[in-house]
């Protein structure tokens, strides 16, 4: 009978693959393919939710419903378009809806290695927050993770929320640059406003590089007003305030950024792919709550060369999959009904599991692109 670790761990895993799925379907204007993706989010929130701690279970019905009308939003796509026009009301709901804010439950230990990245964050997070602190020392309140695809820079943003106990709000590129409002700067002000109430707070924005184009001539006419509201805002991050509002940002191609918005950002952190002992550490982590006596995690490390953190959670999940269909055939024949009854089956993982996997999961990043960022790193640091 497989445990209820394996269990939460496979529902983790299908979690992210929804959420991936939603996202990039969204991006590509498919709103109704999006929608039922955002909803099996949303349902799968709800099932780890019921094998979470009373305290956490609490957050994930509340971030399932958030991606629930985050679903209804896009699938009613005609209807946003005509927002503008009903009461303000009605319009901050939207926008609301639109914005997903969470109290993490990711610590720094879910993190494989980047030790020296993880201290150095600690530093700049807690030190805006302290009372008691001198005129001279200015903390960076604003801070730019940049690195190849999948390294962790959105993990490390919701463990530093953990750590200030602050609730977190994830900006998505494809809400922001929305034209289901016509006027998407209104969302920059509404999610700013909204940290603003509900301080501490820590604001992340993803795939910084789709807002902030350095060839300014090739951006259109909203984005152009979306990133001077932008500017706008990260300009109050770096003048005097007792605001406990921390802002982080991501990008994986920093070399596009505009030096405008790039020189919002006090402080730029380097991301990078993990080495050899990292990546054992990260199999590990995403093994969590299987069997893994059968596996040389060290073996299976030396083979993910150029790997980032996602493709080997993209591994493992691969992996665990070809177990689960080992062990339990015909489970994708089964009915609703059938599967109120069923116990997956499950055993240790073995190399056998894994070598199938490495044939259909490969890295996302090419020795070009790591020299590309070690040289960006030279000239402007992190």
């Amino acid at each position: 009978m497989i445990s209820s670790e394996m269990m939460h761990l496979i529902l983790r895993h299908e979690l992210q693959k929804e959420l991936h799925t939603a996202r990039a379907l969204e991006h590509r204007g498919k709103n109704r393919e999006a929608s039922t993706h955002y909803l099996r989010a949303g349902n799968l929130y709800r099932k780890i939710a019921y094998a979470s701690s009373p305290e956490r279970a609490n957050e994930m019905f509340s971030t399932a419903t958030n991606y629930e009308r985050i679903a209804s939003v896009v699938r009613e796509k005609r209807s946003v378009d005509r927002v503008k026009e009903v009461s303000p009301s009605l319009q901050r709901e939207f926008i609301d809806s639109l914005i997903v804010s969470e109290k993490p439950g990711t610590v720094w230990d879910d993190i494989g290695g980047l030790s020296g990245i993880k201290s150095a964050i600690k530093e700049a997070v807690i030190a805006p927050l302290i009372k008691k602190n001198t005129d001279h020392v200015k903390a960076p309140r604003t801070i730019l993770f940049y690195g190849p695809p999948g390294t962790g820079k959105t993990l490390l943003s919701k463990a530093s929320s953990n750590t200030l106990e602050a609730t977190f709000f994830e900006a998505r590129l494809s809400v922001l640059l929305s034209k289901y409002f016509g006027e998407s700067t209104k969302l920059v002000s509404a999610l700013f406003l909204k940290a603003k109430v509900s301080e501490p707070s820590l604001v992340f924005i993803d795939e910084l590089d789709a807002m902030g184009i350095a060839r300014a001539a090739d951006i259109d006419e909203s984005t152009r007003r979306v990133l001077k509201q932008l500017l706008m805002e990260l300009d109050g991050f770096n003048s005097p305030s007792n605001d406990k509002i921390i802002v982080m940002a991501a990008t994986n191609k920093p070399w596009d950024l505009d030096d405008a918005l790039l020189s919002r950002f006090r402080k730029k952190i380097y991301v990078p792919l993990p080495d050899a002992g990292t990546r054992e550490q990260i199999l590990g982590i995403h093994l969590r709550g299987a069997d893994t006596s059968e596996l040389n995690l060290k073996g299976l490390a030396d083979k993910t060369q150029r790997f980032s953190g996602r493709d080997i959670q993209s591994l493992c999940q691969e992996a665990i999959t070809h177990m689960v269909r080992e062990m339990n055939p015909g489970l994708g024949e089964m009915d609703a009904a059938a599967t109120e009854n069923y116990t997956l089956h499950d055993r240790p993982m073995k190399q056998s599991d894994f070598n199938g996997a490495l044939q259909k999961i490969r890295p996302t990043s090419t020795p070009e692109d790591v020299a590309r960022y070690q040289q960006w790193k030279g000239e402007f640091g992190g």
